[in-house]
This record gives C-alpha cells, structure tokens and sequence, in this order.
C-alpha cells in the first residue's frame, strides 16, 4: 500500500497513478477502475479515471512501490517541504539547508551509520518527507524521486507543490461546527477533528478561508498543520483584500506599546495572536531582537514583520541591529536540532554581558545562542513581570523586611530595594541563578547590605524557619516543574500548599504575590489563593489581579495566550 500527497495542482485520478508507478495510462486507467486508489480515511474509492484529485490530498494506493535505484555515497541532496530548523542532527546522520524556493528546501545529508530508507522515514516524521517519495508519504511532483547523490542533478519542480491560498478555491480548509463555535467566542486557534482538515497538504502559514460543511465561510486563517492545531485564526473577514496587512499589525503593536520605549530597552514588540500574528513573538532586548517562533504558521511571517520593525526605526535600537531567531515549536523529530541562529546583524559583536535597563536597573540577558539546540533557552530576565515589579517597588516604599521565593536572577529583589525595603531575602536552589542574581544588583547599584542571598529549596527554607520569623511582603512566582533534591517541584501539587505556607509568614497588612505559569488548574488562582488563606488560618483584606503590562496583551477567549496568572493577596 502505497500513500502520498497529489501535488498543488489538480491531476486526473489515472494521471496520478501514472506518475505514482511509472506506467502508462491505460494501465493506470484500470487500476483505478478496479478500486485500487482513495482518499486516506475514507471508504469510497476514486474509481473514475477521468476524475480531478483535489490539490494536496492525502491518497492511498493499492500496490507495489516502484523500483528505485538507491543513492549511494555518504553525502546527499533532497528536496524536501522546508524545515523549520536549518540544520540539526538525527539517528545516524545530519541534515544542512543549502537553499529554499516557494516553501521547498534543498538539504544536504551527510550519513553517519544511517541507510538512506532511515533518513527518508525520519523526514517523514519532521513533516518533510522527501518530494516525490510514494513510500513516505511525499509530494508526488513529476519527475520521480527527489533523492540523489550530492553533486548529481536535482531538479526543482516546475508544478507547484503546494495548494495555492486564498482567495483562490482551492484555498479552503473545512471546518466543524464546534471549531466554528470556538472561533465565534474568540479562540484563534482551529483545532483538528473529526470534521476539521489537519491543514497538513498545504504549505505552513498559508492563507486560507475556514468554510463548514453548510458553506458558511469563518474568516481567513493561517495554516499550521501541526498535531492538534490545523491553523490559527487570520482575520474574521473572508476576503484577503479586506484584512489588515502585516505591516499594518506590526504598526499597531508598536503603536500600544509606544509609553514603553523610552523607559525601558526590554520590551515585547510583538505578542503573537494578541497582536494579530500568530505563533510569533519579538522581544527587544537592548541592542539586539530576539524573535521567538512558536507555530508553523509564523514561518510566512518572520521576514516582513523584520523589515516593518527595521522600519519604524526603533529609539536606541540600530538599523543593522542583530536578530537571534528562536524555534521553539509544539511538535518537534526526535534528534539535536538547531534551534538559535542569528539570522541578521552581527550577534558576536554585541558586549558581553548584555545588559537590559528598566529604569534606573540593569538586568544581565541571554539572547541564547549560547545553547543552540535547547528550543527555549532561558532569557535571565522575565520581561513579562515588569509591571509586578513596579507594584512591589511601591509597597517597598513602606520598609520592613521582604522574601522572594525561587527568586530566579532577582527580578522581584532588585525592585524591592530599589523601591525601599528595609531588607530582602532571596532564596533559590540554584548557584548560577543566585550569582547572576548578585551580579544584576551590583550594576543596578542597590543596597546590597540590605539583602541576603539563600540557596536553599523554597518548600524546605519555609518548613525550616524559626516559628516567629514574618515578612512584610513575600513574592512567589514558581517554575511549573522543576528538580528540587528528592522533592520534585510540581505547580499542581505544591502551588497551594506553599502558597498556605508563606500567607502564615506574613506580618498584619502583609502581602503575597503569587504568580503561576500552568494553566491546566481546575480553579483560578484566586480560588487557590483563598482556599490557601482558610487553610493556614488567615484573612484577607484584600485580593487583587496582578496581570502583565501592555505590552503582553491578552485576547478575549485565549488563555493559552498569557504569559501568567497572578494575584496580590494583602493579609488583614
């Protein structure tokens, strides 16, 4: 049993077995009145010759695979669907991009113990199986099997490869009603169903228009094609020259975040699908970008969205400013893939530490290029806890003494003293974080007689302290999941529990900031926070939202699209 995709333009049903076999016609023009040819997942067979096969369809086909004459030699060439990654290594051997045209990449393989048969079954499983492989599951292009022997001849199609998007017809992805009920109450993304196309035959970020099965059309949305999201949500109008443009949504985004550029250099620029682009996030980080790739969709967008920011002429930020690109995708191969490059500008000439201000602060950053295969390397700085910060800073105004729980490089402390507090502790299980924490309040020029760093692990420097010892302010804004010894960290488990904990440590009029990243709860976190209140035997006077600044916008309908939930909890 044979399965592969049609190319991007319509082919009659014994055209497409033709090419699949390598036979003439007439030949294939009977195996398709026998039943040998369908659509993957349906029961019907397409048993008419002269019959169209719709643009990228997945199709499976009754027979044999061809002959093929295998490659030989350690080093090989393929075009492929393009990759998000553009080199990285698997089982056996390492791929190289060396060029892309209209979503289509020439890689360079280079085998170490691996057959070319793994290499085909591993890009397969990337979502870039060889062009033309029938094996695999490949796009059948003419021309046979895109597969050779570095330096022998390697023809790019001369058909397209892929669907083309809307507003053309074959630039439609059918939808459920339950997705279009989803889009209606403001979630962006298209979740794959029983009813809702994967997006998979189409090229990634592809516009096209969401239409259910009464032909009522759902807006336009970007392709994704990932496991669980088909696409992500363009605009709500159906027509492409009715919809804002990149360059208008980059405009926008620039423009809310306009009271944020001469205060600070550590600012979001753009915030994915609150901002309009989904699956994409900038982050400026003093001299230099950083742009975080979350979704397949955000492949089509990266460029211009570069060029629209080079364009608006950032204050402080160069023309020629580095940009270090992030691939940090759902669904990733099994194997060591480049994930940090430096895709403009000269990173290597950046200083070293780079430094981010925030005020009167300075904050030593990771653009992460110094961990190219990790798919989200730490920052050292949590951009998103900015206005957190302020609000601490001016509870600091009062004095008394303050803890900051896995202070990570200090963040929360260093707005403490800055803002006035008598004294801070810091406490985190980690040297390296606690280090560069010190480091961030000696540029910053604080106080450091006043603060106290503790490597310890939080539960346990909780358990342990004298049964006297209250704060006025206590900050807890845990990982979701993290080593701690033998007691493994789990936001799920532990989050109340310690929350309970540190609300008993707080001196009358005291306050707790809790913040959580998980959102898999099955309450709020002001539902926690109060329930943690009862059971360490504690009133609140007060229970406030504590949400990021503007420049994390949030989208009606998308909880996956905040960076935190947190509350300030004041003690009576």
């Amino acid at each position: 049993m044979l399965r592969f995709r049609a190319p991007g333009a319509a082919l009659t049903t014994e055209a497409l077995v033709a090419r699949a076999l390598g036979e003439g016609e007439a030949r294939a023009a009977e195996r398709v009145r026998a039943g040998a040819l369908a659509l993957a997942g349906a029961s019907a067979r397409l048993n008419q010759p002269a019959a169209l096969v719709p643009p990228g369809a997945l199709v499976v086909l009754d027979a044999k695979a061809p002959r093929e004459a295998p490659p030989l030699g350690r080093e090989l060439e393929a075009l492929v669907p393009a990759l998000p990654w553009h080199a990285g290594r698997g089982d056996g051997f390492s791929f190289e991009t060396l060029e892309e045209r209209a979503g289509v990449a020439r890689l360079r393989l280079v085998l170490d113990g691996a057959t070319p048969d793994a290499v085909r079954a591993w890009l397969a499983s990337a979502g870039a199986a060889v062009l033309g492989d029938v094996v695999e599951g490949g796009i059948l292009v003419a021309g046979g099997l895109r597969i050779a022997e570095a330096g022998a001849p390697l023809a790019w199609p001369e058909e397209p490869v892929f669907p083309p998007p809307a507003p053309a017809p074959e630039g439609a992805l059918r939808i459920s009603p339950g997705t279009a009920r989803a889009l209606e109450r403001g979630h962006p993304w298209v979740i794959a169903d029983r009813e809702t196309e994967t997006g998979e035959r189409f090229a990634p970020g592809t516009l096209v228009v969401l239409r259910s099965g009464d032909e009522k059309t759902h807006g336009l949305a970007r392709t994704e094609g990932a496991r669980d999201v088909a696409a992500v949500l363009w605009a709500p109008q159906a027509r492409p020259r009715d919809v804002a443009s990149i360059e208008e949504r980059v405009a926008r985004a620039l423009a809310r975040r306009k009271p944020l550029l001469g205060a600070t250099d550590a600012v979001r620029l753009i915030h994915g699908e609150a901002d309009g682009l989904p699956g994409l996030a900038v982050d400026r980080l003093g001299p230099a970008l950083r742009v975080l790739v979350t979704g397949r969709a955000a492949l089509a967008l990266r460029e211009r969205v570069l060029a629209a920011l080079a364009k608006a002429k950032l204050p402080g930020l160069a023309s020629d400013a580095p940009v270090v690109e992030v691939m940090h995708l759902r669904e990733r191969p099994p194997g060591e893939l480049l994930c940090v490059r430096t895709v403009a500008g000269d990173a290597a000439a950046l200083p070293a530490p780079l430094l981010v201000r925030e005020g009167a602060l300075r904050f030593e950053v990771e653009l992460g290029l110094a961990e190219p295969t990790r798919p989200r390397p730490g920052v050292g700085f949590f951009l998103d806890q900015r206005d957190n910060r302020a609000r601490l800073a001016a509870r600091a105004a009062r004095g008394g003494r303050h803890l900051n729980l896995f202070a990570h490089t200090g963040g929360f402390s260093a707005a403490l003293l800055a803002g006035g507090a008598e004294e801070v502790w810091s406490v985190d299980l980690s040297g390296p974080y606690l280090a560069q924490l010190e480091r961030n309040l000696e540029r910053s020029a604080l106080p450091l007689a006043r603060h106290r760093t503790l490597r310890r692990e939080s539960r346990r420097f909780l358990d342990e302290l004298e049964p006297g010892e209250r704060f006025h302010g206590i900050v807890l804004d845990p990982p979701t999941a993290a080593a701690a010894g033998r007691r493994f960290w789990s936001v799920r488990r532990d989050l109340e529990p310690l929350a309970a904990a540190a609300l008993a440590r707080l001196e009358p009029g005291g306050f707790l900031l809790l913040a959580r990243q998980d959102r898999a709860g099955r309450s709020t976190l002001g539902e926690l926070v109060t329930r943690a209140a009862e059971s360490a035997g504690v009133r609140l006077a007060a229970l406030d939202p504590a949400p990021p600044g503007l420049d994390f916008p949030a989208l009606r309908g998308f909880p996956e699209g905040a960076p935190f939930e947190a509350v300030l909890a004041t003690r009576e």
